[in-house]
């Protein structure tokens, strides 16, 4: 490619990253708090989530990102993610554990008592969509707007968790109150995206859905 056109090319991709980094502005203080208050009263009134997603995880020694897809269930302290596609597995938080499927169909069980990386994981997969989602007790939390969504920007203030997990980034759509997308951040910069799509409130779930 000539220099010329090189240059031009950086320039126009430059002027695009800087437009889009522009877009995204913090939220005053009023702003957020009213957000936050939005948020809760939404997480507050809902007792059960049902929901599919799609996963994509990227890691840095992979050039493409692998993707999934499945269906996600919250139902009180039951957390279910069942991946349908391309494999089926499914990770089951209940209570104090945590029941795993691979694909192949081998079940596995993790005491959370023992494991605080798994029960960190719960509590933060769990709040997210109910109860505490904003826990300024565990997380600096910050605020952005773009012109379609709102963000919220949690980094862990606990170092166990820090050490594993750089930032959750929680994106809400126009005027939503509920979580659309979750990003966590590892230590290493490698990430999952999860992007919830269909999500219905206060359904009637059966027991039988949280089962293996």
């Amino acid at each position: 490619m000539h220099m010329d056109k090189l240059k031009g090319l950086l320039f126009t991709v430059l002027l695009i990253w800087g437009s889009t980094l522009q877009a995204q502005t913090k939220m005053s203080a009023t702003e957020a708090s009213s957000f936050k208050q939005k948020v809760e009263k939404q997480a507050q009134s809902t007792n059960s989530i049902t929901a599919d997603f799609d996963a994509s995880k990227q890691v840095s020694v992979l050039k493409q990102p692998s993707t999934n897809s499945g269906k996600f269930r919250l139902k009180g302290n039951k957390l279910l993610w069942k991946y349908d596609a391309p494999q089926e597995n499914a990770m089951l938080f209940d209570q104090d554990k945590l029941y795993m499927r691979d694909e192949k169909g081998k079940k596995s069980t993790i005491d959370l008592n023992k494991n605080r990386r798994f029960r960190q994981l719960q509590s933060l997969m769990t709040e997210t969509n109910k109860g505490n989602v904003f826990d300024e007790a565990n997380f600096i939390i910050q605020f952005f707007k773009t012109n379609a969504d709102k963000i919220a920007i949690l980094t862990p203030k606990n170092k166990d968790m820090a050490r594993f997990i750089k930032e959750v980034v929680l994106t809400f759509k126009a005027n939503e109150y509920s979580v659309s997308e979750i990003k966590i951040v590892e230590k290493t910069d490698d990430f999952t995206v999860f992007k919830l799509k269909n999500k219905k409130f206060n359904s009637n779930i059966p027991d039988s859905e949280f089962k293996l």
